[in-house]
């Protein structure tokens, strides 16, 4: 049995044609969260303005399913509000026979790995891969009576509910620092307490990292973890791959990371300008990249914690924008512009009360974000389980 034997026909439509004054709902390929499994967005346009694939009329309860790049697996229910509306024909819409099937259980069988893994196969076209809706309905349906599908979807929704929870509670630990820090010091773009400014040379040593694809010698004989801009995210590490290069023992004494340095990324997205975090020892003997800054802050009144929470404020975003030179959409700072960062100077004191602020509160953000991947590995792991 497929999921094809499962479903029922859906109908299509021209709007230029047959509704061309009437506004309508579009569901277009960009309207899914790949993340939530949720429309995020549609658009409202008149019949006659719609584009040729506006062809889809949907119902509350119609499964999409995107037929392009299948490896993200673009899926979501669509929600009685959008009953009516008008889906892209880049998504295979599946409404559930509800005498043959849960449309919760077809939703968490499309949404499997066996299911993506399978979609991904199937592909075809190099740069721009997809299934047909055939492909999509040809996928093997378990053979379970509607009551046992409905257990499984009931043990995988609250599965899901306390996983979205959790990533709730990971979110609002993640926006701490920033509320905590204008709870402190104020807004840092207007600087309502007037305090000091001073450039940031004066109060940090700046450095370049070691460059990739230099020529070696016979004296590069230590290996040595470094971290890449992949590694250096906006407010957080990504150490999941963290890569070795062949180093003299002078560069690494010169590239070696120490525990408080502030790590900012050369280039990007223009909004990511100077993203970055403090490194905490992580890795031992650890050297970075000539795409990325270290910030070793050497003056005593200036925190490493304050100092990261500043730069990564609007503040600092505002300013690497402004100073920033851009090309086809990628931004870069270099070390004259990073030197020259205003930085406001509030009484150490105050510093030192937001360091250990953020202090306590790490160990929470630590505990719910293990709860957070605990939560996700469940739902992983019960998906494996029922469609594996």
């Amino acid at each position: 049995m497929n999921i094809d034997d499962v479903v029922v026909p859906t109908q299509s439509w021209n709007p230029a044609s047959d509704a061309p004054d009437e506004i309508i709902s579009y569901i277009d390929l960009s309207a899914i969260d790949k993340e939530s499994k949720k429309i995020t967005a549609t658009s409202s346009i008149m019949g006659k303005e719609a584009p040729s694939r506006a062809r889809q009329i949907v119902a509350g309860g119609d499964i999409l399913v995107s037929t392009v790049r299948p490896n993200l697996n673009g899926v979501a229910i669509v929600p009685d509000e959008l009953d009516g509306a008008t889906a892209s024909t880049g998504y295979c819409v599946l409404r559930a026979n509800t005498k043959k099937a849960d449309r919760r259980f077809l939703f968490w069988l499309v949404t499997s790995a066996p299911f993506i893994k399978d979609m991904v196969k199937k592909a075809t076209g190099a740069s721009y891969p997809a299934v047909s809706n055939s492909t999509v309905k040809e996928y093997p349906f378990p053979k379970l009576s509607l009551v046992e599908q409905r257990r499984i979807a009931d043990i995988l929704d609250q599965a899901d509910a306390l996983r979205r929870k959790q990533q709730d509670a990971d979110r609002l630990a993640g926006d701490f620092s920033m509320s905590y820090f204008l709870s402190l010091f104020g807004d840092p773009v207007v600087n309502p307490n007037s305090y000091n400014e001073v450039r940031l040379d004066q109060v940090a040593d700046i450095r370049s990292g070691v460059t990739l694809g230099r020529k070696t010698t016979s004296l590069c004989d230590i290996s040595a973890p470094y971290l890449r801009v992949a590694n250096v995210q906006d407010g957080y590490l990504n150490l999941d791959e963290v890569k070795f290069i062949t180093v003299t023992s002078a560069e690494l004494e010169r590239f070696r990371l120490q525990r408080g340095d502030l790590l900012l990324t050369e280039g990007g997205d223009p909004d990511k300008l100077g993203r970055g975090h403090i490194w905490n020892d992580e890795i031992a003997d650890c050297i970075h990249q000539n795409h990325i800054f270290s910030v070793r802050v050497k003056a005593a009144n200036i925190l490493p914690e304050f100092l990261s929470i500043q730069i990564g404020s609007l503040r600092g975003k505002r300013y690497f924008l402004k100073v920033g030179k851009q090309t086809t959409g990628i931004a870069t700072i270099n070390k004259n512009v990073l030197s020259a960062f205003p930085v406001l100077a509030p009484p150490p004191a105050l510093q030192r009360r937001f360091a250990e602020g953020l202090n306590r509160h790490s160990v929470v953000a630590e505990k719910v974000a293990a709860s957070t991947l605990q939560a996700s590995e469940l739902l992983t792991s019960l998906s494996q389980r029922f469609f594996g």
